[in-house]
Order: structure tokens, then C-alpha cells, then sequence
């Protein structure tokens, strides 16, 4: 097959022009669109880098206070009989109604020791004064709900949920 003059010099400039428009639509046009994205996307993952050095930050600072819980519930032996020598300390051993130890939670290195607290008959002082001395020994009071007594409003009744490491 013979070409003319006219024709080899359309295929001779034709040709890598067709083969440069076919390289650039489907080798660098998306290799350019891949890269726009990417770099679209630097902003939003190093703002994710410092949310999460600092979320690394807050774990190491957690796992520091749980293991000083941890170390002062060691130090201090049985939750009950702390919490016993406390309400000695506030004078509430009379107003003590029921020690009841609860199922606390349990997973791996960290044992959670729960106890409620029931008191009749004390004034707000002393419900203030009594979780200020549990927080003192690193005792955590979870839940406090008290009530007027009906026949004198000035007392309470008081519920106290006490939760330790250990």
C-alpha cells in the first residue's frame, strides 16, 4: 500500500499527536487529579495528626491518675473498712443505715471497687464535709442523692455510690 506525500506527512505529524492527547488522557490527566486530591487532603489529615497527639496526650495523663488510684488503693487496703475509718473521721458512724458493697466494673489492669452508702438523719454540712474527706483519700463519689425528711426539713437522707481503683 502506497501513501501519497500528503498522507505520510498527516501520519507522521498525526500520530504522536494522537499518542500525546491518548498519554495525557489516560496516564498523566489522572495521575494530576490523584495527586490535586492528595494534596487537598494534607490540611485535613495533619489537623487528624493533632488530634490525635493530643488524644495520646490525655491517654498518658489518664494512665498516670489511674495509676496513682491505683497505688494509693494498695496503700490503703479494703474499700469498706476506709470508708468505715472515714465516717469515723466526720463523726457519721450513728447515721450510718447500710454499707452495701456493689459489683464494680473489672477489665484488663484496672479493678474498679464500688460501695453504697446509705445515711439517715445528717445535715448538708455534713454530706459536703463527708465527700470532701472521701475525695481527700481518692475515693470518687459517683452518685449522691439526698431528701429532706418530712419531719424536719433541715436533715437529710443520703445515698452515696463510692467507686475506687482496686
Amino acid at each position: 500500500m502506497k501513501l501519497e506525500e500528503r498522507d505520510k506527512r498527516a501520519l507522521f505529524i498525526g500520530g504522536p499527536i494522537a499518542a500525546a492527547i491518548v498519554l495525557y488522557l489516560f496516564v498523566l490527566s489522572p495521575f494530576l487529579a490523584d495527586l490535586s486530591r492528595k494534596r487537598d487532603l494534607i490540611p485535613k489529615k495533619e489537623r487528624d495528626l493533632t488530634e490525635m497527639k493530643k488524644l495520646r496526650d490525655d491517654y498518658k495523663e489518664l494512665q498516670k491518675q489511674l495509676q496513682i488510684a491505683q497505688d494509693a488503693a494498695a496503700k490503703r487496703g479494703p474499700l469498706l473498712t476506709e470508708i468505715e475509718n472515714i465516717t469515723k473521721r466526720a463523726n457519721l458512724s450513728g447515721k450510718i443505715v447500710s454499707l452495701k458493697p456493689q459489683a464494680g466494673t473489672q477489665s484488663e489492669g484496672f479493678k474498679e471497687s464500688v460501695v453504697e452508702i446509705k445515711l439517715d438523719n445528717i445535715t448538708l454540712y455534713d454530706v459536703v464535709n463527708y465527700v470532701y474527706l472521701m475525695e481527700k483519700e481518692l475515693l470518687r463519689v459517683r452518685k449522691l442523692y439526698f431528701k429532706p425528711r418530712y419531719d424536719n426539713p433541715k436533715l437529710l437522707n443520703a445515698t452515696l455510690l463510692v467507686t475506687s481503683a482496686g
